[in-house]
């Protein structure tokens, strides 16, 4: 094994080691789409139906929000050998984390396949060392997040692709093919800049691609998915989903516009009105315009990547997206690669990193972290560039700059690690288990052990989309569960949901005491009055109450 080969298993083997290590207990507790996606492997497994009842399906409606399918079938072998739990839930993410390391490596070679080895072989190490260490790409892969496999898929594309074009290898572009159609059912995010991608690719090639040798084979792998995705982009579950995440008033704008056109109708101006008042041109105004503007470039805001981050969900407090010195690498790394770099290959990098937003600035909540890592990796390789530059031009300036910027550099590069980790692994789970919904799995197994005492069990709506946390942690049957009707509706008011002893559902307190009977309530404390005695309290890592469990009824033992 050369010295090449050598660093990076051991820059692989670091990566798998910090997506690995605690994986079920770090973070502390699973979130709703962590569960959701659990329950829907084992339910796949078990019956090869969703908690609804469809038969493998291509787009899971999940919590009501349509979620692509390539995380749930590949947490099914994971659920199979080690059961469902909090590690195989997140077990995809983590390996295809750790697998995205190894493909940035892979992916920068390519891209600068003209550099001289040496110094290619640098960039290609560093990018690989700084994307397994990054707390974007590192907390995304220890949760089970889609947009993780997003990035690791579109890696895997672009080098094939480039790879392809380079060895004039039908059979390289054919896997290029396939990674790029997978992605379309990898993550919401993905299904915008993949495409994206591929176009510019082919634009950018167009003069060396053979037609009949590559452009058909390529396609005729790639319409398969395509045909495949296009059902799913036409459907009433996508423009659902679009219209609870998109931030331009499209729906509302639509209806003024169909307003104008009748009163216009009534004056006998119709025509010129369904021209300039079309539905379909309304999301094209002004204040649209300012919207997708300011949400596009948020991403880019300095304070959202190197200092704070997004929601505290997303990462560990007081970090940002990624760390702060990679500022002072990745300035001058672009700079060096928009001055030195503009052969074909380089265009990819800059046209990656700008395409990437841009599905995330049509949405609300912005900045948002999990919608836009598929910006990754190209952050860290303009980094890992903007070291070796900095390195070498020092070097060749003076020996003794050069070692000095190393003693000095490396200190702050471990310390700023040793913090970010040394705080996540060890810190973070205290600071914010309330977002990680921490002290649902103690109940779910509190009210296991006793539900045959009761003659019912009462979740209310307040404990955060219980369903699928009492469904996973119980790891209820599923062939027994569709059976009883599956699930009616995962959205936060619904109140139809109910199996074996449990019911999910709001509840009055006061009036559920003369309930004829022995019920359980489970609950908030704002569902219960001040210095309700309960049978159970759960409570959050910084010591206040979670959850409380009350028993009530006439038939109650007081």
């Amino acid at each position: 094994m050369n010295k090449i080969k050598f660093l990076l298993v051991g820059i692989f083997l670091l990566g798998t080691i910090l997506r690995f290590f605690q994986l079920g207990k770090t973070p502390i507790g699973l979130e709703w789409d962590e569960v959701a996606l659990g329950y829907d492997a084992y339910s796949i497994l078990k019956t090869g139906k969703d908690q609804f009842g469809n038969f493998m399906p291509l787009t899971f409606r999940s919590l009501d929000d349509y979620k692509p399918p390539l995380y749930i079938y590949s947490a099914v072998p994971g659920v199979a050998l080690f059961g469902m739990n909090e590690f195989t839930a997140r077990l995809p993410a983590a390996i295809y984390g750790a697998l995205g390391v190894l493909l940035t490596y892979f992916l920068v070679t390519e891209i600068f396949i003209r550099e001289k080895k040496s110094k290619r072989n640098k960039v290609a190490l560093l990018s690989s060392l700084f994307l397994a260490i990054s707390p974007w790409s590192l907390q995304f892969s220890r949760a089970a997040f889609e947009t993780n496999l997003a990035v690791s898929v579109i890696i895997s594309g672009v080098w094939l692709f480039l790879r392809a074009i380079r060895l004039k290898s039908t059979k390289t572009f054919i896997f290029s093919a396939f990674f790029f159609g997978i992605s379309l059912f990898s993550y919401h995010s993905a299904r915008v800049l993949a495409p994206m991608i591929l176009v510019f690719l082919f634009f950018l090639f167009r003069r060396r691609i053979d037609f009949k040798k590559f452009t058909v084979s390529f396609l005729a792998v790639y319409g398969i998915f395509f045909l495949f995705f296009v059902p799913i982009v036409r459907s009433p579950d996508a423009q659902i989903r679009f219209r609870v995440t998109n931030a331009l008033n499209v729906y509302e704008n639509e209806t003024k516009s169909s307003e104008r056109i009748l009163n216009d109708m009534k004056v006998g101006a119709g025509a010129g009105a369904k021209i300039f008042f079309n539905r379909r041109l309304s999301v094209f105004n002004y204040e649209n315009f300012l919207t997708v503007t300011h949400n596009y470039l948020v991403h880019f805001d300095p304070e959202f990547l190197f200092v704070k981050g997004d929601a505290l969900l997303h990462h560990a407090p007081d970090f940002g997206m990624l760390y702060f010195f990679d500022l002072f690498l990745i300035i001058p790394g672009a700079i060096i690669y928009s001055v030195k770099y503009r052969n074909r290959q380089s265009l990819i990098l800059p046209a990656w990193l700008l395409l990437a937003p841009i599905s995330a600035s049509v949405t609300t909540q912005v900045p948002h972290s999990v919608r836009t890592e598929v910006i990754l990796p190209t952050f860290h390789i303009f980094s890992a560039l903007g070291a070796v530059f900095l390195y070498d031009f020092l070097k060749k300036e003076s020996t003794f700059l050069s070692f000095a910027a190393v003693l000095f550099f490396l200190p702050v590069f471990y310390f700023s690690i040793g913090k970010y980790l040394y705080h996540y692994y060890f810190y973070t789970n205290n600071w914010v288990s309330d977002k990680w919904i921490y002290g649902r799995k103690e109940a779910v197994l509190y009210t296991e052990n006793v539900k045959s005492q009761y003659d019912k069990v009462i979740i209310s709506l307040s404990v955060d989309m219980p369903l699928n946390f009492w469904l996973f942690y119980s790891s209820y049957d599923p062939v027994t569960y569709l059976a009883q009707g599956g699930t009616r509706s995962n959205g936060f008011l619904y109140e139809g949901n109910a199996y074996d002893k449990y019911e999910f559902r709001n509840f009055n307190y006061r009036e559920m005491q003369y309930y004829p009977g022995k019920v359980l309530l489970v609950g908030t404390p704002n569902n219960f009055p001040q210095g309700t005695d309960a049978v159970k309290t759960t409570y959050y890592m910084d010591g206040r109450e979670a959850l409380k469990i009350v028993a009530v009824g006439t038939g109650k033992s007081y």
